[in-house]
């Protein structure tokens, strides 16, 4: 190592240059990355509704239907079906539903409007429609929210709130005024490159793209302080600064790559999702931490060396932490401590299991406060089944919380005779009295068999008429211009409807749900929609937000536990390599842990249920770059306790890394917090959050329980060198 470091040092001109190159390279490059906001994207490949997905995108390639709520409040009943028609009017929107005088539309004094687009959320289009009611509707007290179950991205101020909270907490706990400074400038060279390599992966995720600067950031920025703090310590012992930076990069290269491995291996853990965002952002961070750790040894260096002069004018004292009183505390009560952990642990274990895990999480909606919001869920299914369909259709409408449930042969091809038929019309179109439809329907038995004679669809009606139309100028004289254009346009327009229900191989069932998207009722939902689709002779595919939050609740306790297991096998080895002491690396691991389950008990106490991919997050996140601190701790004890007793080790080790811990933990703990607080989209949110209380757990173990349970357990945690001849 020592050969690497003189190369950096001497060459680090021509080093700094050349990695300053790269981030403009991947500046560019950023741009070029393509952002994913539909998360099933993410399913696995076997899952059901990602095949279904895939099927009907095949076979309905034009079925895509974005919608946007608009509510309205104190308009009159003339306003309220002129409003329906000025919104129709807006460039891009297909079409309006609106019911005059259904609860669904009109209530207490509100009314609601869905716009039908066929362009997708967040798509310019998409944009322009809310831009034209957020610019012309000003005059009305009227509010909007699109159905786009994916994240809001991340506002610039949000970032730039973060970052400068980071320099806060970096200038009150550095020794120089001009340390944050460097310490971000190297860091956010290797955000750039990071985010700039992720077009290696063509497209990442609006969740991950959002997270992954600000978790980068806040999570290798230890790397800068160990590196500096090094080089300090090496300054002191001589003049020659290129000397000292040579003797502090191959010194700090032990502490910073075991710390970077453990973070790595437990961000690595996330690959072994079976939904695909844990594996990109997994992915996506890990190379973020390493590509910050080689910033670090080939930026940092060359940095303080030019800037040391000033450096130097700027020095500050740093806060001292008196940590005596702790120390001595740790000692005289290490075995309270140690019990107070293992209760700890097992209580933690057991309550944490009363949080509810949540597989989607919902913005602030206004217009759900008034009107109860509906969710929509496809069933897929193979034409043969149609018959068992539709009964199931019929019977499902019975159930609480279905609205509708909807295909083709309950709609456009249901059957009618020509009474049936009159007031199915009725209020359409002038003209289709009782004796119009009958004189059809005599018209068109006569061209047909006996069973199909009597009964016709109102999809088949339409094309006998345009048929009539068509071929007969007398008929379509009879009719008129106007009637005959009305029969040639709705006949279009059921044409596309039912290919939009049926395609060659599949037709779809389009449930309307007023239940919750997840939850008890969601649940029951679909254990019985299942249990009555074991019938169907051909498979079938469930299809929806909803359907997907319950796809993944059936899998997620074992995959939890999975990646539970493998970040404590895998972080366990990469310690017990460390210390070569198996005891160590079990109290840190455990340790940690414990912090997670505490952690999720308290979102639980608080009333909240906890995001999924926060919780693995946080899981993986904690275990890899919380346990540094337990790591580095435990490395001034066992360092200590060579030439010390156990009560002066555990001063010892409290006065070496308790700057260390205090400043980098602040970091990801304030700027987690302020972070999630501060951001448009949910699920972020509780990532952050929970991440920041995660860390403030994890490290309030760290330095309360662990030096007791150390010194509690001195003759395994000490190591072979440990001082004996007095007794701890």
């Amino acid at each position: 190592m020592r050969k690497i470091a003189d190369f950096i040092v001497e060459r680090r001109l021509w080093i700094v240059t050349a990695v300053l190159l790269a981030a403009v390279v991947c500046a560019v490059l950023i741009f070029k990355v393509g952002i994913v906001t539909d998360m099933s994207e993410y399913l696995p490949d076997d899952s059901n509704m990602k095949i279904g997905t895939d099927l009907m995108n095949e076979e309905f390639p034009d079925s895509a239907d974005y919608s946007i709520r608009v509510m309205f409040k104190g308009l009159s009943d003339e306003e309220k079906s002129a409003m329906a028609k000025r919104l129709a009017e807006i460039e891009n929107v297909a079409t309006v539903d609106y019911m005059p005088g259904d609860a669904d539309y009109d209530k207490d004094g509100y009314t609601k409007y869905i716009l039908r687009t066929k362009f997708d959320y967040a798509s310019d289009e998409e944009k322009a429609i809310e831009a034209k009611l957020a610019a012309d509707f000003a005059e009305h007290e009227m509010q909007f929210a699109n159905d786009d179950a994916s994240g809001s991205g991340m506002p610039t101020w949000v970032a730039v709130v973060a970052v400068l909270i980071l320099t806060v907490i970096l200038i009150v706990m550095c020794n120089s005024w001009i340390e944050p400074f460097l310490f971000l400038f190297t860091i956010g060279i290797a955000v750039v490159i990071n985010l700039g390599t992720n077009i290696i992966m063509g497209s990442i995720s609006e969740t991950t793209f959002s997270v992954a600067a600000i978790l980068q950031l806040v999570l290798s920025m230890d790397y800068s302080i160990i590196l500096t703090n090094r080089y300090r310590q090496e300054r002191a012992k001589t003049e020659d600064r290129n000397v000292a930076m040579k003797a502090a990069v191959a010194g700090a290269f032990s502490s910073i790559s075991s710390s970077s491995i453990t973070t790595v291996v437990g961000l690595l853990a996330l690959v072994f999702m079976s939904f695909k965002l844990g594996v990109e952002m997994g992915v996506v961070l890990a190379k973020g931490v390493f590509l910050s750790v080689i910033c670090v040894f080939l930026v940092l260096p060359g940095l303080i060396l030019w800037f040391s002069g000033l450096l130097e004018k700027t020095k500050k004292p740093a806060p001292k932490v008196p940590t005596g009183g702790l120390a001595r505390f740790c000692n005289r009560f290490r075995v309270p401590l140690s019990i107070a952990f293992v209760l700890l642990f097992v209580g933690a274990l057991i309550l944490h299991y009363r949080t509810t895990i949540s597989y989607s999480m919902i913005e602030y909606d206004p217009v759900a406060e008034v009107f109860d919001k509906e969710s929509q869920v496809v069933i897929l299914y193979e034409n043969a089944d149609d018959e068992k369909v539709t009964s199931l259709a019929e019977e499902m409408v019975t159930w609480d919380g279905v609205k509708s449930a909807t295909n083709l042969s309950n709609t456009l091809g249901k059957q009618y005779t020509a009474e049936e038929m009159s007031e199915a019309l009725a209020g359409m179109a002038e003209g289709f009295d009782v004796s119009a439809v009958q004189m059809l329907y005599t018209f068109r038995d006569a061209t047909v068999s006996p069973e199909q004679a009597g009964h016709m669809s109102l999809m088949e009606l339409m094309a006998f008429l345009r048929e009539i139309v068509a071929s007969n100028p007398s008929f379509r004289a009879l009719m008129g211009d106007e009637m005959a254009q009305y029969v040639e346009q709705a006949a279009a327009q059921m044409d596309d409807a039912a290919r939009q229900m049926t395609g060659p191989k599949y037709s779809r069932l389009v449930i309307t749900l007023t239940i919750p998207e997840e939850g008890e009722e969601s649940e029951a939902f679909f254990e019985r929609v299942n249990e009555k689709c074991k019938d169907l002779s051909g498979k079938y595919y469930l299809i929806g937000s909803s359907a997907m939050n319950y796809e993944m609740s059936r899998s997620f306790d074992a995959e939890l536990l999975r990646i539970t297991l493998l970040t404590a096998v895998a972080i366990f080895l990469v310690v017990l390599i460390t210390f070569r002491s198996p005891v160590v690396p079990v109290i840190l691991v455990l340790l940690v842990q414990c912090g997670v389950y505490i952690t999720i008990t308290t979102i639980g106490f608080q009333g909240y249920s906890i995001n999924y991919l926060a919780l693995l997050i946080v899981q993986c996140i904690l275990m890899g770059s919380m346990i540094d601190y337990g790591i580095l701790f435990s490395n001034y004890y066992r360092e200590a306790r060579r030439t010390s007793v156990a009560a002066e080790a555990l001063k010892q080790a409290y006065a070496g890394s308790i700057h260390t811990i205090l400043t980098s933990g602040l970091i990801i703990v304030i700027v987690t917090a302020i972070f999630g607080q501060c951001f448009g989209d949910p699920t972020i949110e509780q990532i952050c959050r929970t991440i920041s209380i995660g860390a403030a757990c994890a490290i309030l173990l760290i330095l309360f329980i662990l030096p007791g349970v150390l010194i509690c357990f001195d003759r395994f945690t000490a190591g072979s060198k440990r001082l004996t001849e007095t007794k701890p």
